[in-house]
Formats: structure tokens, sequence, C-alpha cells
């Protein structure tokens, strides 16, 4: 997963990895929260629960990764309405 957001990353350097993985594991959370309604505890549920090993559900994450990195607040919300427009159908409240 690191290497997808760096790849999707303009400047993002091994140096900014620490920083990444925060803000994956911050993404990831709110993609749950989102498609589940709260974080499910993954030992229990399962990894295939946890949206980073949903290959629909990375692009959000992805997204949201940028936007937090880029540190653009006028812009998130644009980037977490693509986000959730691509988590949408995997919402659980949908019966999906």
């Amino acid at each position: 997963m690191l290497e997808l957001v760096k790849a999707s990353l303009r400047g993002a350097d091994d140096e900014d990895d620490a920083l990444l993985l925060q803000l994956i594991d911050s993404a990831s959370r709110e993609c749950a929260q989102y498609i589940y309604g709260g974080v499910p505890d993954y030992d229990l549920a399962g990894a295939a629960k946890n949206p980073v090993h949903v290959p629909e559900l990375v692009n959000g994450i992805v997204i949201l990764v940028q936007a937090d990195y880029e540190d653009d607040h006028a812009r998130r919300d644009e980037y977490v309405a693509v986000a959730r427009k691509l988590w949408w159908p995997y919402r659980n409240d949908l019966s999906i």
C-alpha cells in the first residue's frame, strides 16, 4: 500500500514513509467508519474486512492520503466526496 501511495504522490520519498503510513492508517479508518459505521476489530472480523485489503476501496484511501499529504484544507472536502463515491457501494447499510 505504501508504494502505491508514494507512486500517486509527487515528491514523496523514503523520508516521508512514517508520515505516509500514519496517513494510510487514518484514511483506512475513515473508510471503515464510512462503510461499516465503525472501525471493526480486524482480529475478530478478519483481515479481509480491512479496507486496505479490498482493491476497490484502496483508490479512495489513496485519494484521502493525497489530500492530507498535500495539506490543502480547502480541497479536502472535494477529495472526501470523491472517496465516498468510490466507497458508497460497499457500505454495510446498503446490504451489498
